[in-house]
Order: structure tokens, then C-alpha cells, then sequence
């Protein structure tokens, strides 16, 4: 019995980062802006999604581990995926500044039943909750602020 022979297709982002790859059993039928890096026989070939990139294809929080260079693929550097965590870093810590934010709202409301000193406290909060992303070191070394004492 022959082994069949596949071919490992992979598309890039424009920087070169590896983001899908597909071949074998699952070559796509059009194959506009794919480019081919290699062909054999086996699994690694015909199920090059989950077999021939070592450790995957992505991080497990989703950042490319791979590279295009000379036509090659290429494992990127730490550094280099440490530059496109940063990213994803900043938006998770907007969103969980802005969950705070929200979890307050009602309490600078001008009809809000809190005392003055309260709001004049939670103010100041919010402020701090709001300059996070202007923190040195932002967003992976974050002070959060500590939510005042409130009285009504």
C-alpha cells in the first residue's frame, strides 16, 4: 500500500506570524494566500494542525509561537511573544478597572444616599481606578487602588 504524499500549507499575518496551518486531510480547497513550507508522509503531515508545529501552533493564551522567515517556519523568541501579550494584558486590565468603575456608579449619582466625605472618597477612588493605565509599568505591574470605606 502507497502512503500518500501531503503538503503543509500555512497563512501569516502580516508580520509573519504563523497563524494557521492546514494539510493532508484538510488542505483548503482554495489555496489563495496560503504558502506551501513542506510535504512528506505520516501524521505530521496529514494532520499538521495538531501535529507538526512542537507545543502547538499558539501559547495557551493564544499568541502565535511561530514564524515565517526565509520562507521557513521558525519559533518566535520570548521577547517576541511577550510584545504581543501586552496587548491582551492592557484590555483584561481595562476590563476589570472598568468592572470597578461600574460596581460604583450609583454612589456619585446626585442622588446617591451616601454622605459627602463618602462621595468625596469614592471620587478620589474612581480618579485612581481611571489613571491604571497611566501607571508605570502598565499593564503588568498594576496598583490597584483600595476601595474606601463608604458610609450612608
Amino acid at each position: 500500500m502507497d502512503e500518500i504524499t501531503s503538503k503543509v500549507y500555512i497563512q501569516t499575518d502580516t508580520t509573519g506570524r504563523i497563524l494557521r496551518c492546514e494539510g493532508g486531510y484538510t488542505t483548503p480547497s482554495d489555496l489563495t494566500g496560503w504558502a506551501q513550507i513542506d510535504e512528506g508522509t505520516g501524521d505530521k503531515y496529514n494532520l499538521c494542525q495538531s501535529h507538526y508545529f512542537e507545543g502547538g501552533l499558539y501559547t495557551s493564551d493564544g499568541i502565535p509561537r511561530y514564524k515565517l522567515v526565509d520562507g521557513q517556519p521558525v519559533e518566535r523568541s520570548e521577547e517576541e511573544i511577550e510584545v504581543d501579550r501586552v496587548p491582551i494584558q492592557a484590555s483584561s486590565a481595562r476590563a476589570q478597572r472598568d468592572k470597578l468603575l461600574a460596581a460604583t456608579d450609583w454612589a456619585v449619582l446626585p442622588d446617591s444616599p451616601l454622605d459627602e466625605s463618602s462621595k468625596t472618597s469614592l471620587k478620589t477612588y474612581r480618579q485612581a481606578l481611571r489613571d491604571v493605565p497611566q501607571q508605570e509599568g502598565f499593564p503588568n505591574n498594576i496598583s490597584w487602588p483600595n476601595m474606601p470605606e463608604i458610609t450612608k
